[in-house]
C-alpha cells in the first residue's frame, strides 16, 4: 500500500516524513498557483527530491497552476518522479503526456480527479489511455484546486472507479489516521494520501507536518493493507 503524503515545505520535515514511513512525498513547487506559504523555492525542492531518491522515496510534484507550459517547464527543471495535476482549470490530454515525456522522459503523470458525484467515473476513465495514475479527492478550491479540502467524499464512488480503470488509484480527500484503514478496506485502491489530517495548520497558510500523525498514518495504513492481502 503506497502511502503518500502531501505538502511538504521544509527539508527537514521531508526527512522526518520519510523516515516516518512515507513512500511518496509531494510538495507545490514555486509557480503561479496554490497558497503562496506553500510554494517550495526550486533550489530547495532539488534538496528534497534528491534525498528521497537516495532514500527510495517517490517523489511527486503537484501542480496548482492552470498554465500547462508553465507544468512543462517545472518538470524540465525538477525532474520529479511523478507530476501531479491538480489545479481546477487544466487537465492533461494526449498531448501533455507527450509534451511532458519529451522534456522528462523519466516523470510520470498523475491526474487529480474530482470526486463529486457518479460522473467521477467517466471522467476518471477519460484520463487512463495517458495518464499513470489517478488520484481521486474532494473539494475544489481556487487556490488549492482539487483537493486540500480535508473532507471525505462517497467511496463507494472511489471503490467503482478503482474496479473500472486501469491504472492504479491513489485514494484522498480527508484521510487520516482515524479512518484510513477503513478507507482501504472499502475502496481497496493501489495508494492512499493524507494532507490534512497530518498536518499542523497556522495562521496565514503556513502549516507543518505533525510527524506523530503522519507515523500512525503509515502504520494503520500498512497493518489494514496486510489484513486484507493487498
Amino acid at each position: 500500500m503506497i502511502k503518500q503524503i502531501y505538502s511538504l515545505i521544509q527539508y527537514d520535515e521531508a526527512v522526518k516524513t520519510m523516515a516516518a514511513g512515507a513512500d511518496n512525498i509531494g510538495l507545490v513547487p514555486m509557480q503561479h498557483g496554490g497558497v503562496p506559504a506553500h510554494r517550495v523555492p526550486l533550489d530547495r525542492v532539488h534538496k528534497i527530491f534528491d534525498e528521497a531518491k537516495r532514500r527510495g522515496v517517490t517523489s511527486v510534484a503537484i501542480m496548482l497552476t492552470n498554465d500547462p507550459q508553465e507544468m512543462i517547464d517545472i518538470a524540465e527543471k525538477v525532474q520529479p518522479d511523478i507530476l501531479h495535476i491538480a489545479g481546477d482549470g487544466y487537465a492533461a490530454d494526449a498531448e501533455f503526456a507527450k509534451r511532458l515525456k519529451a522534456v522528462a522522459p523519466h516523470t510520470e503523470l498523475m491526474q487529480a480527479v474530482l470526486v463529486d458525484n457518479e460522473s467521477a467515473i467517466d471522467r476518471a476513465k477519460h484520463f487512463e489511455d495517458f495518464v499513470d495514475y489517478i488520484l481521486l479527492d474532494s473539494g475544489l478550491a481556487h487556490d488549492t484546486g482539487i483537493g486540500a479540502s480535508g473532507e471525505t467524499h462517497d467511496w463507494n464512488i472511489d471503490a467503482k472507479i478503482v474496479q473500472e480503470v486501469k491504472v492504479p488509484v491513489i485514494e484522498a480527500g480527508g484521510l487520516g489516521p482515524d479512518n484510513v484503514a477503513a478507507a482501504i478496506e472499502k475502496i481497496r485502491s493501489y495508494g492512499v494520501d493524507s494532507l490534512t489530517k497530518t498536518s499542523i495548520k497556522y495562521e496565514g497558510g503556513n502549516m507543518e507536518k505533525d510527524i506523530d500523525k503522519v507515523k500512525a498514518f503509515c502504520q494503520n495504513a500498512d497493518a489494514a493493507a496486510e489484513k486484507l492481502g493487498l
